[in-house]
């Protein structure tokens, strides 16, 4: 893994944000690399802080661009795919959150810097034909609000980035479930009053 990581600092080194737009495109679509693409990220802003957000930028739309593509993969066929990697009753149960909360599913493992089964929850949206517009906008959520806070953090606290994030994991994840709770309420909130105005 050093070695990759290795790799990987020189080519992000070598072009720049352009570098990590590949490296979350191809961590997204086809290879994970397990907090990779944060790694590098926080590296970019540290070494050229004037690319810190252009980076940030250019990882979202990596990362979206290479979900997108697995996602649109698993639509047209990847029950295969999804049974390598859950059990029949693993399956089950991310058919069952999918048909209640929808994008917010994909809300929790795109925005917290952890080695979460991001993939997994990707290929059961294509699976059970998750909308388009809920995959993408929780997939954009999620990741913006992940490598842009990423950004800014290594802006403000430079090298003592990293071991921040690992002494606050749990206070980030307190705070994204706070976030997914808050969503998961307010769909809830919306569906009860369409009903009652369409009951009345």
């Amino acid at each position: 893994m050093s070695s990759v990581a290795n790799w990987l600092t020189q080519s992000v080194t070598t072009l720049g944000p352009w570098g990590l737009f590949l490296v979350a495109l191809g961590d997204s679509a086809f290879v994970p690399l397990p907090q990779g693409v944060d790694f590098l990220l926080i590296t970019q802003a540290i070494a050229a802080p004037s690319t810190a957000y252009p980076a940030a930028a250019l990882a979202v739309a990596g990362s979206l661009i290479g979900s997108y593509v697995l996602y649109s993969m698993a639509r047209r066929g990847g029950e295969l795919m999804l049974r390598k990697r859950a059990s029949g009753a693993g399956a089950a149960k991310i058919r069952r959150q999918i048909d209640r909360y929808g994008g917010l599913v994909l809300i929790l493992p795109t925005m917290i810097p952890l080695p979460l089964p991001t993939k997994l929850f990707v290929i059961g949206a294509g699976v059970f034909q998750m909308r388009p517009l809920s995959f993408v906008g929780a997939v954009a959520f999620g990741r913006i609000v992940r490598y842009f806070g990423e950004a800014f953090v290594a802006l403000r606290y430079g090298d003592r980035t990293m071991d921040l994030f690992r002494e606050n994991v749990g206070v980030g994840l307190a705070l994204a479930a706070a976030v997914v709770a808050l969503f998961v309420v307010i769909q809830r909130w919306s569906a009860d009053r369409l009903g009652g105005e369409g009951a009345a």
